[in-house]
């Protein structure tokens, strides 16, 4: 894995909040987040990897969804990814290297 890119995914990889201006372009509306499934929030986590570290997704893999309690997970290239529910209803998105 490129060591660089992980250097990135450990500086800015976590608290990222997601909002209307960070999924501009993405297949999975803003009003869509709160019920999404697994596969869309691959693709929320895919739109975001790319946009934040200028790297081309080419695996994404959502591996849980649990609406009702705001916690989603899954993979973006080596990458895993985790999108939870802080305290003041925000969704917030945290990459870190597959253990």
């Amino acid at each position: 894995m490129d060591d660089a890119l992980q250097a990135l995914v450990a500086d800015l990889g976590s608290g990222n909040v997601l909002d209307a201006e960070m999924l501009e372009g993405c297949t999975v509306e803003p009003h869509e987040l709160d019920e999404m499934d697994e596969s869309q929030a691959a693709i929320v986590a895919a739109h975001v990897f790319e946009q934040l570290f200028d790297h081309d997704v080419s695996q994404q893999f959502g591996e849980s969804a649990d609406p009702s309690e705001g916690i989603w997970s899954g993979t973006v290239d080596g990458f895993k990814f985790v999108i939870e529910r802080d305290d003041s209803g925000d969704l917030v998105l945290d990459f870190s290297p597959v253990e």
